[in-house]
């Protein structure tokens, strides 16, 4: 017969229940399963009647993990509004977001690079050499913008607890945003638009992310099973 504790588990794994909160909610299902256990020995029941009673009391524990998760996803604003939050929030907070993450980055390399010094700023961007070199930093900075949204959005889906559907619908939204916009560095000017020319690369870091975050919860709910078989 499959362990509790590892049937636990793999139920929580299989509903998108975050690393950190999963080894939580099964130590603390173990203890209280142990103390359920102590407290059927001690009162003259054998180890096997009082494992079996403890578990009966704890209830089925794929009906138990479904309550944990619901229980956990009611605890945050992600969770509790996940509809909003992933479905119609991307569409404005990935433009802002992305545009904030972007204006750090280079505010930090100006501050760094020129120390704040615009005239240093201009002399050296006359230097087509120099340019070309400002040039891929700031187109860096951009695929580093969209990756960090991206990231941003992944682990706040892995943290509320919510479907892996979401998810990808809010890195899908990222993605149509960064296929058909465009940022482009000349002399003196940083420039964004719309573009019909699709942007391949950029729109591939959203769709990665939720790719590999995809696959890790696969990896969990793969080892979680593989505990249950054994």
């Amino acid at each position: 017969m499959p362990d509790y504790i590892a049937q636990l588990r793999c139920r929580l794994a299989e509903l998108g229940c975050p690393r950190g909160r999963l080894n939580r909610l099964t130590r603390e299902v173990a203890d209280h399963r142990e103390d359920l256990i102590l407290a059927a020995t001690r009162s003259g029941q054998s180890m096997s009647a009082a494992s079996e009673a403890a578990c009966h009391q704890l209830g089925d524990p794929l009906t138990l993990a479904d309550s944990l998760m619901n229980t956990f996803r009611r605890s945050s604003w992600w969770g509790r509004h996940y509809l909003f939050a992933f479905g119609f929030l991307p569409l404005v907070a990935f433009p802002l977001v992305w545009g904030l993450f972007m204006y750090l980055q280079l505010q930090l390399a100006y501050a760094i690079g020129f120390h704040c010094d615009d005239q240093k700023l201009h002399a050296i961007l006359n230097n087509p050499v120099t340019l070309h070199h400002w040039a891929t930093f700031a187109y860096g900075c951009d695929y580093t913008a969209i990756g960090l949204v991206s990231l941003l959005i992944c682990w706040l889906a892995r943290r509320s607890g919510v479907s892996l559907i979401w998810m990808t619908i809010a890195c899908l939204v990222g993605a149509t945003y960064t296929l058909f916009t465009y940022t482009h560095v000349s002399r003196h000017n940083y420039s964004i638009g719309l573009t019909f020319d699709p942007q391949w690369i950029r729109a591939a870091i959203p769709v990665g992310t939720a790719v590999a975050t995809c696959l890790y919860q696969r990896w969990m709910i793969g080892l979680a099973r593989r505990k249950v078989a054994a």
